[in-house]
């Protein structure tokens, strides 16, 4: 079990490498070890070392490094330019904040940095001079699909409360259950969610309806979500069980649509403006906040399974929106998928859905006598037209209708 090799990139090895050369002991530690014995390639590598920054920065002269968490013994070193975070033995003081120790002290004993992490599978080092060192069983836990906080998880959680969440949020990601009193503590803990910054819930949030079990997730812990989204159990539901229809596979939904669609099925009309006050209290991007709202206004409005509804979606919404909204639906079982293809293909094809895209313009109708909001009206009268197949969009066709349009529009 111990003589498990992983093959690092160079990088990392060297850094390991150099580190060791001047007596200090460097492992690769958390996310990057689990991910390597769950078959997958690590996004990043995190090193722990018995070095302090100071001595990690004496140790590679002549390369850039920067204190980016100092205080907690981190620093980055920049080969190649990427950064490689690097952080010395740490234990932590007394958290007062639910989510910050008031002060850290360095340690050269791998094992009391270990014992400060959030959970088994993610306090596990490697390097290949020591191999795996797995002082709680981390890898057992992995492979038996289990979430377990080291030591007491009721301290755990109240020391960082967000780590309430990256439990969930694990479960959701790796298709994971939360071991007895892991899960006992993550709800009794809940609570102390609301006094997480916005931006870290949403950050979380985001990657948990984006896992592979999210289904699961969502229905069983509702009780945890409803702590920083209120807004999605005023409605009659209560909980986020038996969201979808059974029967098909939703497995490809992006996290944006699910949460549209949890909105709309949990608070129906009021969908648009819970979706809203909870996208600006979560302080997420205007494209989510007012996009999303706009999608949620127009979900079931429209006729999305013939051509001409999805062109007036567009007319009246924009393409973003439209696109919202019948991927929305299509989640929801509202419509097929046969409406996202016919909208792939009158995107693909041009078709007009702006007054811009007709084959006239405000100058022609200027020389057939109209004037101020008359241009408007009409060239929004005929875009009607075109989409419903009453007159073709060519010069010659669209300058006809004109001609036979009263100015009074």
């Amino acid at each position: 079990m111990s003589d498990l090799k992983f093959v690092l990139p160079e990088e990392v090895k060297y850094i390991i490498g150099r580190l060791s050369e001047n007596g200090y002991r460097a492992d690769v530690v958390g996310g990057p070890v689990r991910d390597l014995l769950l078959g997958k390639e690590p996004y990043d590598y995190d090193i722990t070392t018995s070095a302090t920054p100071d001595e990690v920065k004496a140790c590679f002269p002549d390369f850039r490094t920067v204190d980016t968490g100092i205080k907690h013994g981190t620093v980055t070193l920049v080969i190649n330019k990427v950064g490689y975070e690097i952080t010395t033995y740490r234990i932590d003081g007394e958290y007062l904040d639910s989510r910050h120790p008031e002060s850290v002290s360095f340690t050269t004993e791998l094992s009391l940095d270990l014992s400060r992490r959030d959970f088994t599978m993610n306090a596990i080092a490697y390097s290949e001079k020591y191999g795996i060192t797995d002082l709680h069983s981390g890898r057992e836990d992995i492979e038996a699909g289990i979430i377990r906080a080291v030591g007491d998880p009721d301290t755990r959680f109240h020391e960082d409360a967000l780590r309430i969440l990256r439990a969930v949020r694990f479960a959701s990601a790796l298709g994971f259950s939360l071991e007895k009193s892991t899960d006992a503590a993550v709800r009794s803990c809940a609570s102390l969610l609301s006094g997480v910054s916005a931006e870290r819930i949403y950050s979380e949030w985001i990657k948990l309806i984006s896992g592979k079990d999210r289904y699961r997730i969502l229905a069983e812990y509702s009780d945890v979500i409803s702590v920083f989204l209120p807004e999605l159990f005023t409605g009659e539901k209560g909980d986020l069980s038996l969201m979808l229809p059974d029967g098909e596979d939703r497995s490809d939904a992006h996290p944006l649509i699910l949460m549209l669609a949890l909105f709309r099925l949990n608070i129906k009309e009021r969908a648009a403006a819970a979706y809203k006050q909870a996208m600006i209290r979560l302080h997420t991007d205007a494209f989510t906040r007012d996009t999303g709202t706009l999608a949620l206004t127009a979900i079931g409005g429209y006729a999305t399974s013939s051509r001409a509804g999805i062109l007036r979606l567009m007319m009246d919404l924009g393409r973003e929106t439209a696109e919202l909204v019948i991927d929305t639906e299509i989640l929801l079982g509202i419509t097929s998928r046969d409406s996202r293809s016919l909208l792939d293909a009158i995107i693909k094809e041009r078709a007009p859905y702006r007054p811009s895209d007709l084959d006239v313009n405000g100058n022609d109708l200027i020389e057939l006598g109209y004037s101020g909001a008359e241009i408007g009206k009409a060239m929004r009268l005929l875009l009607v037209e075109v989409i419903d197949g009453a007159v073709k969009n060519d010069r010659a066709s669209l300058m006809a209708r004109l001609r036979k349009m009263s100015k009074n529009v």
